[in-house]
């Protein structure tokens, strides 16, 4: 994980270092006061990108020609160093070396819940299965594979089907239902996994009112095609089909994480700060997925905690601190709650973002 960060001209910081903290990091300062740039440099450490902007040449200052994010992990020695200029591509030199940012994500994991994402449940069935994928990428060295060949062998079959000729199409399904079944298998015991880890989660919460909606919420995980054939079978029946929507419409790109309350979709139920809760629970939950079972630490990044949470449900949130022990970072405007916190934890730390500029 990362302890310490540098930012030289990224949005409004000109050149400011912090100290983090392996544990609970809580940032706060008035809106505009650069609280989400800070967050979003520490995510641009897992990931090259930003969650707020599909822009990253946005993210320098104005008035310079480059920004600069240096990072380092003090548990292993690691150096990180993310350039863009305005006219070149993104450089990452991880200890010195020139690397990817799809590496970042294997040596830094993390996770981004911020307003636009911030309901797991409330997202598209894109969103839960890159959540998914993305913890799969860190912990499964063999995940990546299967996962490329599968999309690229996916990519031609829709081109198949898009010309309206399948005369070749078979060495392609045959590949992808290989793949594709690996895929689904590494899945589902993901999955699995993460929700017993809810299950403990949720069992050492104090019990109150406001997570009493939890016990009602069955989670199924869907594997984008009736389980009941093969996905070779399946998808064999459905040429015909597929032909005419000139797509694949059966398979692991289809697949989802489903959210029921009596059978009923949980978010025509569940409030707005119920689904932002659930949301930073299931993140929890597959962290400690990653750390219990792969001793991976992965950062929680948590932007404007106190967005859609009352003060009942902002307490679960509270209590829920005291169960995990990864890296967590969370900005709010004010720091009204702090004192609730710094008692209880040895690895706190907080930053007024105004005196960080």
């Amino acid at each position: 994980m990362i302890n310490n960060i540098t930012l030289n001209n990224f949005r409004c910081f000109k050149n400011s270092t912090l100290e983090l903290s392996p544990g609970v990091n809580f940032f706060y300062g008035k809106n505009g006061s650069g609280k989400t740039s800070l967050l979003e440099a520490i995510y641009l450490c897992s990931s090259g990108k930003s969650f707020k902007s599909t822009n990253i040449k946005s993210l320098i200052s104005i008035g310079t020609d480059a920004f600069n994010i240096k990072g380092y992990d003090k548990d292993r020695g690691y150096t990180l160093s993310i350039t863009k200029e305005k006219d070149k591509p993104v450089s990452v030199l991880l200890n010195n070396s020139k690397t990817t940012t799809s590496k970042l994500l294997k040596e830094f994991p993390s996770t981004a819940i911020h307003n636009n994402t911030f309901s797991f449940a409330d997202a598209s069935p894109d969103f839960r299965r890159k959540l998914l994928d993305r913890s799969l990428f860190v912990a499964d060295q063999s995940f990546p594979e299967a996962w490329f060949s599968f999309h690229r062998c996916l990519k031609q079959r829709n081109a198949l089907l898009r010309n309206g000729s399948i005369a070749n199409i078979e060495p392609w399904e045959n590949k992808i239902s290989d793949d594709g079944t690996i895929l689904d298998s590494k899945r589902l015991i993901f999955f699995e996994q993460t929700l017993n880890e809810l299950n403990n989660i949720t069992s050492k919460l104090n019990t109150t009112s406001s997570i009493d909606y939890l016990k009602n919420i069955r989670i199924e995980f869907f594997s984008g095609w009736d389980k009941d054939k093969s996905l070779k079978e399946i998808m064999i029946e459905n040429r015909t089909i597929d032909l005419q929507r000139r797509s694949t419409t059966v398979g692991p790109h289809k697949a989802d994480i489903i959210f029921l309350i009596q059978d009923i979709d949980a978010r025509q139920i569940l409030s707005r700060g119920e689904q932002k809760l659930f949301s930073i629970l299931w993140c929890c939950a597959q962290h400690e997925v990653l750390r219990k079972t792969y001793n991976i630490r992965a950062s929680l990044v948590i932007d404007d905690i106190k967005s859609e949470l009352d003060d009942n449900t902002f307490g679960v949130f509270l209590n829920l601190l005291d169960s995990l022990n990864n890296q967590i970072i969370f900005s709010c405007i004010d720091d009204h709650f702090s004192s609730k916190i710094e008692p209880n934890y040895k690895d706190f730390k907080k930053f007024h973002v105004e005196q960080l500029r």
